[in-house]
């Protein structure tokens, strides 16, 4: 029988701490190799940019900023996977470092990617959704082609 691999992620009064420190403090965090660091970060961020806790970041578009960015930096794939979580969640209607830079993206999470920004219900993002459509990967086109179709609605 093999044995899975269980994280176990977290967040203490630090973390609280760093994000309301600003995004200075939240930048040095992703520039850290802490990967357990960066994942409870993350944790910490969702109570903060979720809308239902009441919070209202006044750096919030520089905290997407960030996270878009942390998208093309050797991260491991957990903390991408985190970090597109977030952007799926809570992005409103603005990507446009991700949009402008995806084909620079990892393969592994391409397909999230372009439901992160057709999340973003933004019809600015119909040319990246267009290149993706008739991708080699079912997944990516998929993901592309039901975002044209949601878009198409609106």
């Amino acid at each position: 029988m093999d044995e899975q691999e269980v994280s176990y992620i977290t967040y203490t009064q630090k973390h609280k701490d760093i994000i309301h420190a600003g995004v200075t403090a939240i930048n040095e965090i992703f520039n850290s190799k802490d990967v357990s660091e960066k994942r409870s970060l993350l944790f910490c961020l969702d109570k903060y940019l979720d809308p239902y806790y009441g919070y209202n970041l006044v750096y919030f578009d520089e905290v997407f900023l960030i996270l878009e960015k942390q998208l093309f930096i050797s991260n491991t794939k957990e903390v991408k996977e985190d970090i597109l979580q977030l952007l799926t969640d809570y992005s409103k209607k603005n990507l446009d470092y991700l949009a402008e830079n995806i084909e620079e993206i990892d393969s592994e999470i391409l397909a999230d990617a372009l439901y992160a920004l057709g999340n973003t219900y933004n019809k600015q993002y119909v040319p990246v959704f267009i290149t993706f459509e008739n991708h080699e990967d079912t997944t990516v086109s998929n993901t592309a082609k039901n975002a044209l179709i949601e878009l198409s609605k609106i």
